[in-house]
């Protein structure tokens, strides 16, 4: 998470504060002693412009057998 938050163009700081949650509190999501609601992980998605599949991947939880979206928002 922390490269993804990193590449585009986010402190740790400066993401925090664009999700509206408190830098301690994502600061546990990077170190994965805490895992965001789904609400905050669509939140993520949006910002980062990644998938689901990528940010979930990044915050640790293993995907492996998880499909890619493949399908347009309508």
């Amino acid at each position: 998470m922390k490269d993804l938050i990193k590449e585009h163009g986010y402190t740790q700081k400066s993401f925090a504060i664009a999700l509206n949650r408190a830098y301690s509190t994502v600061k546990y999501y990077i170190a994965g002693e805490k895992t965001p609601t789904a609400t905050v992980i669509v939140d993520m998605c949006r910002l980062l412009d990644e998938s689901p599949k990528t940010v979930l991947k990044s915050l640790g939880i293993d995907v492996t057998g998880v499909p890619d979206d493949h399908i347009d928002d309508q």
